[in-house]
């Protein structure tokens, strides 16, 4: 191929089918050459990172593994905490039952003491029979009431008589029980005897009559106002 120049001419030898085969084939096999190295580096670079994402989640499953076995630990001390609480509450109300039963022990041994007490040495020094109390309520169309009846200080013979009781307003007789004869009483140291006078209503000025007669001894009577709670 002749080209020409502003100089002179030239001419470039024409390539052979030999050499131009040569060209290619190195070409491609510096082609494959480089793609085997990318292929290389990159085949190691992905099991680099693939061994560095397996120790990874090695250790995150050994952590995971820790957190399940501290929560585990955590449950069942939770667990034993709200049981020892259950316990330490029932113990407590166990205590406070027990603390209220002896408190209302104590006020009723303190009752009977002072009502003990009362027999053996009364506030007025007297001895012999006497009508210490009555507790009155008012229930179903009716005055019910306890009368207790005590002998103070001497307590070798047995008191005999009879009782009495009558409901007053001012001087009208409201009621009486019994209705026809005497209770008889028949005690040595104390007697508690219960009754009711029907009474749909009671006055709140009324008051309750008592009247003990002892066998060979003296009549003994006492007045009472209704109790508060009727």
């Amino acid at each position: 191929m002749i080209r020409k120049s502003t100089n002179e001419l030239s001419i470039r030898p024409k390539v052979s089918q030999q050499i131009r085969t040569v060209i290619i084939a190195a070409a491609i096999v510096l082609l494959g050459g480089v793609f085997y190295f990318a292929y290389s580096v990159g085949v190691r670079s992905g099991h680099v990172q693939f061994d560095q994402d397996q120790l990874m989640i090695s250790q995150l499953d050994k952590t995971i593994a820790n957190l399940r076995e501290e929560l585990a630990a955590t449950e069942a001390a939770k667990i034993y905490a709200e049981r020892q609480q259950q316990i330490q509450e029932e113990a407590y109300r166990q205590i406070s039952r027990a603390y209220a039963g002896s408190e209302q022990k104590n006020r009723y041994l303190g009752s009977r003491l002072d009502f003990y007490r009362s027999i053996i040495s009364p506030e007025d020094g007297q001895s012999g029979p006497s009508i210490q109390s009555v507790d009155s309520r008012l229930e179903a169309g009716s005055l019910n009431f306890d009368i207790t009846l005590v002998q103070a200080i001497k307590h070798k013979h047995q008191v005999q008589g009879s009782l009495r009781v009558e409901l007053y307003r001012g001087n009208e007789l409201l009621g009486r029980w019994p209705a026809s004869s005497n209770r008889s009483v028949n005690y040595q140291y104390f007697q508690q005897i219960s009754g009711s006078i029907e009474a749909s209503e009671v006055p709140g000025d009324a008051k309750l009559r008592v009247m003990l007669n002892v066998l060979g001894g003296e009549s003994i009577e006492r007045w009472f106002d209704i109790d508060a709670k009727v």
